[in-house]
Protein backbone atom coordinates (compact mmCIF):
# COMPACT_ATOMS: atom_id res chain seq x y z
CA UNK A 1 0.00 0.00 0.00
CA UNK A 2 2.87 2.21 0.94
CA UNK A 3 4.41 1.57 -2.00
CA UNK A 4 1.21 2.41 -3.97
CA UNK A 5 0.95 5.51 -2.82
CA UNK A 6 4.15 6.27 -3.34
CA UNK A 7 4.27 5.54 -6.58
CA UNK A 8 1.55 8.12 -7.28
CA UNK A 9 2.88 10.57 -5.61
CA UNK A 10 6.22 10.65 -7.53
CA UNK A 11 4.03 10.78 -11.23
CA UNK A 12 2.41 13.53 -9.26
CA UNK A 13 5.62 15.11 -8.94
CA UNK A 14 6.49 14.36 -12.26
CA UNK A 15 3.64 16.24 -14.19
CA UNK A 16 3.35 18.83 -11.97
CA UNK A 17 6.19 20.59 -13.27
CA UNK A 18 5.53 20.17 -16.73
CA UNK A 19 1.87 21.49 -16.46
CA UNK A 20 3.19 24.79 -14.70
CA UNK A 21 5.93 24.99 -17.21
CA UNK A 22 3.27 25.10 -20.22
CA UNK A 23 1.77 28.93 -19.57
CA UNK A 24 -0.86 28.30 -22.76
CA UNK A 25 -3.06 25.49 -20.77
CA UNK A 26 -5.63 26.36 -19.74
CA UNK A 27 -5.06 29.86 -21.04
CA UNK A 28 -7.78 31.28 -24.11
CA UNK A 29 -6.32 31.95 -27.34
CA UNK A 30 -7.75 34.76 -29.08
CA UNK A 31 -5.24 33.75 -32.78
CA UNK A 32 -7.55 34.37 -35.81
CA UNK A 33 -5.73 32.97 -39.03
CA UNK A 34 -6.18 35.14 -41.82
CA UNK A 35 -8.83 33.81 -44.45
CA UNK A 36 -7.86 31.55 -47.28
CA UNK A 37 -9.99 33.08 -50.55
CA UNK A 38 -10.65 30.34 -53.22
CA UNK A 39 -11.82 30.93 -56.84
CA UNK A 40 -13.21 27.32 -56.83
CA UNK A 41 -17.14 26.97 -57.67
CA UNK A 42 -20.26 28.42 -59.37
CA UNK A 43 -21.17 32.19 -59.10
CA UNK A 44 -23.80 34.31 -60.11
CA UNK A 45 -24.38 37.98 -60.43
CA UNK A 46 -25.20 41.50 -62.49
CA UNK A 47 -23.50 44.02 -63.99
CA UNK A 48 -24.05 47.84 -65.44
CA UNK A 49 -21.47 49.47 -67.60
CA UNK A 50 -21.25 51.81 -70.98
CA UNK A 51 -20.93 50.61 -74.34
CA UNK A 52 -19.43 52.88 -77.14
CA UNK A 53 -19.82 51.54 -80.84
CA UNK A 54 -18.20 52.34 -84.45
CA UNK A 55 -20.52 51.70 -87.06
CA UNK A 56 -19.93 50.84 -90.15
CA UNK A 57 -21.25 49.94 -94.13
CA UNK A 58 -18.71 50.25 -96.83
CA UNK A 59 -21.64 49.06 -99.08
CA UNK A 60 -22.70 52.49 -101.04
CA UNK A 61 -25.27 50.86 -102.70
CA UNK A 62 -26.76 49.77 -99.72
CA UNK A 63 -28.37 51.46 -96.66
CA UNK A 64 -26.71 50.96 -93.58
CA UNK A 65 -25.36 52.72 -90.23
CA UNK A 66 -22.90 54.94 -89.98
CA UNK A 67 -20.65 56.90 -87.01
CA UNK A 68 -20.41 56.26 -83.58
CA UNK A 69 -23.01 55.93 -80.83
CA UNK A 70 -23.12 54.95 -76.91
CA UNK A 71 -25.56 53.57 -74.55
CA UNK A 72 -25.33 52.22 -70.86
CA UNK A 73 -25.71 48.46 -70.30
CA UNK A 74 -26.67 46.19 -67.81
CA UNK A 75 -27.25 42.65 -67.17
CA UNK A 76 -26.53 39.44 -65.56
CA UNK A 77 -23.43 36.61 -65.98
CA UNK A 78 -23.00 33.48 -64.68
CA UNK A 79 -20.16 31.43 -64.46
CA UNK A 80 -18.05 28.54 -62.77
CA UNK A 81 -14.25 29.08 -61.75
CA UNK A 82 -12.27 26.21 -61.29
CA UNK A 83 -8.46 26.98 -59.37
CA UNK A 84 -5.45 25.07 -59.38
CA UNK A 85 -2.64 24.28 -56.77
CA UNK A 86 -0.66 27.13 -58.59
CA UNK A 87 -3.12 29.86 -58.28
CA UNK A 88 -4.23 29.32 -62.10
CA UNK A 89 -7.66 30.16 -62.46
CA UNK A 90 -9.85 28.83 -65.65
CA UNK A 91 -13.16 28.97 -66.27
CA UNK A 92 -16.31 29.31 -68.55
CA UNK A 93 -18.98 32.34 -67.88
CA UNK A 94 -22.69 33.71 -69.96
CA UNK A 95 -23.76 37.06 -69.60
CA UNK A 96 -27.05 38.77 -71.32
CA UNK A 97 -27.40 42.63 -71.44
CA UNK A 98 -29.24 45.40 -72.46
CA UNK A 99 -28.40 48.12 -74.40
CA UNK A 100 -29.66 50.98 -76.79
CA UNK A 101 -27.01 51.79 -79.45
CA UNK A 102 -27.88 53.22 -82.28
CA UNK A 103 -26.19 54.24 -85.83
CA UNK A 104 -26.93 56.90 -88.27
CA UNK A 105 -28.62 55.07 -91.17
CA UNK A 106 -30.79 57.72 -92.67
CA UNK A 107 -34.00 57.64 -93.49
CA UNK A 108 -34.06 54.90 -90.78
CA UNK A 109 -32.56 53.85 -88.41
CA UNK A 110 -29.86 50.70 -87.27
CA UNK A 111 -29.97 50.01 -83.56
CA UNK A 112 -28.56 46.68 -80.74
CA UNK A 113 -30.80 46.40 -78.58
CA UNK A 114 -29.08 43.32 -76.25
CA UNK A 115 -25.90 41.31 -76.24
CA UNK A 116 -25.02 37.85 -75.05
CA UNK A 117 -21.73 36.04 -74.32
CA UNK A 118 -20.63 32.92 -73.68
CA UNK A 119 -16.69 33.21 -73.03
CA UNK A 120 -14.16 30.96 -71.59
CA UNK A 121 -12.08 32.70 -68.80
CA UNK A 122 -8.20 32.20 -67.79
CA UNK A 123 -6.04 34.48 -64.97
CA UNK A 124 -4.07 34.63 -61.88
CA UNK A 125 -5.11 34.44 -58.25
CA UNK A 126 -3.05 36.44 -55.55
CA UNK A 127 -5.52 35.87 -52.42
CA UNK A 128 -8.10 37.72 -52.86
CA UNK A 129 -7.45 39.20 -56.27
CA UNK A 130 -8.06 37.41 -59.76
CA UNK A 131 -6.38 38.91 -62.66
CA UNK A 132 -7.73 37.34 -65.57
CA UNK A 133 -7.99 37.25 -69.58
CA UNK A 134 -11.48 36.43 -71.37
CA UNK A 135 -12.19 35.62 -75.29
CA UNK A 136 -15.24 33.70 -76.73
CA UNK A 137 -18.20 34.15 -79.07
CA UNK A 138 -21.03 37.46 -78.80
CA UNK A 139 -24.36 37.42 -80.22
CA UNK A 140 -25.58 40.80 -80.57
CA UNK A 141 -29.50 41.40 -81.80
CA UNK A 142 -29.68 44.06 -84.41
CA UNK A 143 -33.12 45.63 -85.64
CA UNK A 144 -32.86 48.12 -88.73
CA UNK A 145 -35.72 50.56 -89.79
CA UNK A 146 -36.20 51.89 -93.53
CA UNK A 147 -38.71 54.76 -93.22
CA UNK A 148 -41.78 53.81 -95.73
CA UNK A 149 -41.09 50.62 -96.05
CA UNK A 150 -40.39 48.96 -92.56
CA UNK A 151 -38.41 47.48 -90.13
CA UNK A 152 -36.07 43.90 -89.96
CA UNK A 153 -33.84 42.17 -86.82
CA UNK A 154 -31.24 39.64 -86.96
CA UNK A 155 -29.18 37.92 -84.16
CA UNK A 156 -25.75 38.48 -85.29
CA UNK A 157 -22.51 36.09 -84.40
CA UNK A 158 -19.29 37.48 -83.73
CA UNK A 159 -15.87 37.43 -81.50
CA UNK A 160 -15.68 38.92 -78.21
CA UNK A 161 -12.66 39.38 -75.87
CA UNK A 162 -11.39 41.61 -72.96
CA UNK A 163 -9.59 41.16 -69.68
CA UNK A 164 -10.78 42.00 -65.85
CA UNK A 165 -9.32 42.29 -62.42
CA UNK A 166 -12.31 41.06 -59.79
CA UNK A 167 -11.73 40.99 -55.73
CA UNK A 168 -13.54 39.20 -53.45
CA UNK A 169 -15.40 41.45 -50.76
CA UNK A 170 -15.63 38.38 -48.20
CA UNK A 171 -15.64 34.78 -48.62
CA UNK A 172 -19.10 34.63 -50.99
CA UNK A 173 -19.18 37.94 -52.43
CA UNK A 174 -16.88 39.72 -55.21
CA UNK A 175 -16.89 42.70 -57.03
CA UNK A 176 -15.00 43.32 -60.71
CA UNK A 177 -13.81 45.64 -63.16
CA UNK A 178 -14.18 44.01 -66.86
CA UNK A 179 -13.29 45.71 -70.60
CA UNK A 180 -14.68 43.69 -73.80
CA UNK A 181 -14.52 44.11 -77.27
CA UNK A 182 -17.38 42.35 -79.18
CA UNK A 183 -17.10 42.52 -82.99
CA UNK A 184 -20.56 42.32 -84.83
CA UNK A 185 -19.43 41.67 -88.16
CA UNK A 186 -21.75 43.45 -91.14
CA UNK A 187 -24.96 41.56 -92.12
CA UNK A 188 -27.87 42.11 -94.51
CA UNK A 189 -30.91 42.32 -92.87
CA UNK A 190 -34.66 42.63 -94.97
CA UNK A 191 -36.23 45.56 -93.73
CA UNK A 192 -39.60 45.73 -95.27
CA UNK A 193 -38.44 44.60 -98.93
CA UNK A 194 -35.20 47.17 -98.63
CA UNK A 195 -31.67 45.48 -97.55
CA UNK A 196 -29.92 47.66 -94.68
CA UNK A 197 -26.03 46.28 -94.16
CA UNK A 198 -24.93 46.58 -91.26
CA UNK A 199 -22.04 46.17 -88.58
CA UNK A 200 -19.87 47.14 -85.91
CA UNK A 201 -16.88 47.16 -83.42
CA UNK A 202 -18.03 47.62 -79.47
CA UNK A 203 -15.81 48.86 -76.36
CA UNK A 204 -17.72 48.24 -73.24
CA UNK A 205 -16.41 48.89 -69.58
CA UNK A 206 -18.65 47.56 -67.00
CA UNK A 207 -18.53 47.00 -63.39
CA UNK A 208 -19.98 43.97 -61.97
CA UNK A 209 -21.26 41.89 -58.35
CA UNK A 210 -21.14 37.88 -57.44
CA UNK A 211 -22.10 35.74 -55.14
CA UNK A 212 -19.90 32.73 -55.15
CA UNK A 213 -22.05 29.48 -54.00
Amino acid sequence: MRGTVAGILFACALVGPSVAADPSRGTPSYYSPAPVYTWTGLYAGGHIGYGRANFSNDIPASAGPTGYSGSVIGGAQLGYNHQFSGNWVVGAEADFSLLDIKGSAAPGSFTEDWMATARLRAGYAFSRYLAYATAGIAFTHAVAKRTGFGSGDSIITGFTAGAGLEGKINERWSARLEYLYVGVPKETINAGGVNVVGGSNNHIARFGINYHF
